[in-house]
């Protein structure tokens, strides 16, 4: 009857999940990576006798393939557009740093110039993000015909290259943030008094473990520490902590545009209530406006990479 087909399709897809995990798991410890899941309706056929997996075919596959359809393109668009995206931001806040309100514009490295020494600082950062921005989606096909003629092997290479990159351009922005603090032609400043700058070291803490880990385990695939068992678990909190740092650098980059902005003086003076404030909005400092829009740039960068990197195959398909 239509009621028991219905209730052989609920407890079918009640066990989809562990099936995923379990794909997920071998296919990890062979490649030392995730491999991509299976989807819903692979999944149901591995679970039912041969004799049955064309009735669930017919009962799932239409609307099941539909949806993967749809989303995986959605995702694909979103890890291109996250591409285009962190270069936008990269160009817009090299605008910033050479805008006279960031200490009359530029960039330098010289004493008693801390102002333009600082100007690093958010260039190298947003650089840092922009690097981990296409290295999270390194192993997404973002861009489908060159993912698909690209070795996995190949993938990881870049995927580290890229981290790496991102880690020496923070390390530069760090120096350049200390050395501006630190300068005693132009007057000294204190080191980790904002919230800004507690966060980003709890960032680089976690940045520093990962990298660690990420290197021992895939890159110089230690047999003896690391067995098939050990990476299958460790490429899943890998990605995790990866996902988890690269949207807490997001924040953290939030909290120090923030934090400049602050210093700059973005606010405007009003003689009455300011009940329609967008009528203001040239009276903001053009080097704040920047700064906002920055920091937007950020946040749809951020968004468009949750997007592409989410596992949509795990998500429940009942009948409501």
């Amino acid at each position: 009857s239509i009621d028991s087909v219905h209730n052989q399709q609920k407890m079918i897809e009640d066990r989809i999940d562990t099936t995923i995990m379990d794909q997920r798991s071998s296919s990890s410890a062979v490649e030392g990576g995730l491999s991509e899941p299976l989807t819903s309706h692979e999944s149901t056929n591995l679970l039912l006798p041969e004799g049955n997996r064309e009735g669930a075919s017919a009962i799932m596959a239409p609307s099941l393939q539909a949806e993967t359809v749809t989303l995986a393109t959605a995702q694909q668009v979103a890890g291109a557009v996250a591409h285009f995206l962190s270069l936008a931001v990269l160009l817009v806040v090299s605008i910033w740093v050479f805008d006279e309100g960031m200490g009359g514009g530029g960039l330098s490295w010289k004493k008693g110039d801390a102002k333009r020494v600082f100007n690093w600082h958010p260039l190298l950062m947003i650089t840092a993000f922009s690097f981990m921005t296409v290295a999270s989606l390194a192993f997404r096909p973002s861009i489908p015909r060159i993912s698909t003629f690209m070795a996995r092997s190949t993938k990881k290479l870049l995927h580290g290259i890229e981290w790496t990159v991102a880690a020496l351009s923070a390390t530069v922005g760090l120096v350049a943030v200390v050395q501006s603090h630190n300068d005693a032609a132009s007057g000294f400043i204190a080191n980790l008094y904002s919230l800004h700058s507690w966060v980003g070291v709890f960032v680089i803490a976690m940045y520093l473990s990962q990298f660690a880990v990420g290197t021992c385990a895939f890159a110089l695939d230690i047999p003896s520490i690391f067995t098939p068992a050990v990476k299958a678990n460790v490429v899943m909190v890998h990605r995790f902590v990866g996902q988890f740092v690269y949207n807490l650098t997001a924040a953290t980059i939030l909290l120090g545009i923030q934090e400049k902005e602050g210093f700059i003086g973005c606010n405007y003076t009003v003689t009455k209530a300011d009940t329609f404030p967008i009528q203001h909005f040239f009276d903001i400092p053009k080097v704040c406006r920047i700064g906002h829009f920055i920091g937007i740039l950020v946040v749809l960068t951020t968004l468009c990479t949750n997007f592409a990197l989410y596992s949509f195959e795990k998500a429940p398909h009942r009948n409501r």
